[in-house]
């Protein structure tokens, strides 16, 4: 008889092999011959479940990301403190340990290459909007705590609140000895206040 392949095995195997070359050498080592090479297959076999790098990068990144999001929402107890719990959320959302900056890492080659990639597009604009609804879900549990001046415009500061992640997220990727955990964490925090503090008018 034929040797049933099971194919979800197969690519989640080229998926952990991929990472564990991006996480030991970087993205950029993650060739189709090198995955293949690790996942112990003909780079021709490889090519029969991802038959280019842009096709395999989509793969690794909705296979581990949102794997990693689902993760981080299983782990997090969020907080019945309404600013405990802001804080909270935003801190998953940046590079604070290894696990993370690997991830981000991969996120940011993705998003570069998303560009010029009709085929990694679609997936790009589907993360970025899920950053977008997570800064608003902050803003609304500060809201509905009334710890949001009523003045503020919710849809301008979702964006804001993003691009501080971002530029965050970039920072601690490239300056980690400036934008170490504690620092960004610091940059967080004082931000949430800020933002909460002209919150007068009950």
């Amino acid at each position: 008889m034929p040797k049933v392949v099971d194919h979800a095995q197969k690519r989640k195997l080229i998926a952990e092999s991929a990472w564990n070359i991006i996480e030991e050498k970087g993205v950029e080592h993650a060739s189709i011959r090198a995955v293949a090479a690790a996942a112990g297959l003909s780079p021709g076999a490889l090519r029969h479940y991802f038959s280019t790098q842009d096709e395999l990068l989509l793969f690794i990144v909705d296979y581990y990301l949102t794997r990693g999001v689902a993760r981080a929402e299983e782990r997090l107890e969020i907080s019945p403190i309404p600013m405990k719990a802001a804080r909270e959320i935003l801190l998953q959302l940046l590079p604070l340990d290894a696990e993370k900056r690997t991830a981000v890492s991969v996120w940011w080659i993705f998003a570069i290459r998303s560009l010029t990639s009709l085929a990694l597009q679609a997936k790009k604009d589907e993360l970025t909007d899920g950053l977008h609804y997570l800064t608003k879900a902050v803003l609304e549990i500060l809201a509905k705590a009334k710890l949001l001046p009523s003045s503020v415009d919710i849809q301008l500061e979702t964006l804001r609140l993003a691009s501080i992640v971002e530029g965050l997220t970039i920072l601690a990727l490239l300056r980690p000895e400036l934008y170490t955990p504690e620092t960004v964490e610091q940059i967080v925090t004082r931000h949430l206040q800020e933002l909460c503090s002209q919150a007068t008018d009950g």
